[in-house]
């Protein structure tokens, strides 16, 4: 699992037409207008939702405060890498924190 992780932030870091960086991103989450700081919880949400149960396992319950802020602290706690793509880095955030433990058939 962690070596699929990293090579989609390789893969995807690589791309010349970035959307949204880790840096762009972070910016938003500790700005202190409201609507930049709404517009990294939607984008948050976006990457959670995409990738959950595939990617990353977010537990029933947990709620988007909890996911938001696992994904400021992993961007505070990385800023070497907070150039690359900002849903690779959220990906690998949420992975850890929520890894998917379920077993592929046939194993």
């Amino acid at each position: 699992m962690k070596k699929l992780l990293i090579a989609l932030l390789l893969v995807t870091s690589s791309a010349k037409a970035q959307f949204l960086s880790g840096n762009e991103l972070y910016a938003s989450i500790t700005a202190t207008e409201d609507y930049k700081r709404l517009y990294a919880m939607g984008y948050v949400a976006g990457v959670a939702d995409t990738g959950n149960k595939a990617l990353h396992c977010i537990n029933q319950g947990v709620t988007m405060g909890q996911v938001f802020d696992v994904a400021k602290k992993y961007l505070e706690r990385n800023p070497e890498i907070r150039d690359f793509s900002a849903d690779s880095l959220l990906t690998i955030a949420f992975a850890q924190a929520w890894p998917c433990t379920h077993k592929k058939k046939g194993t």
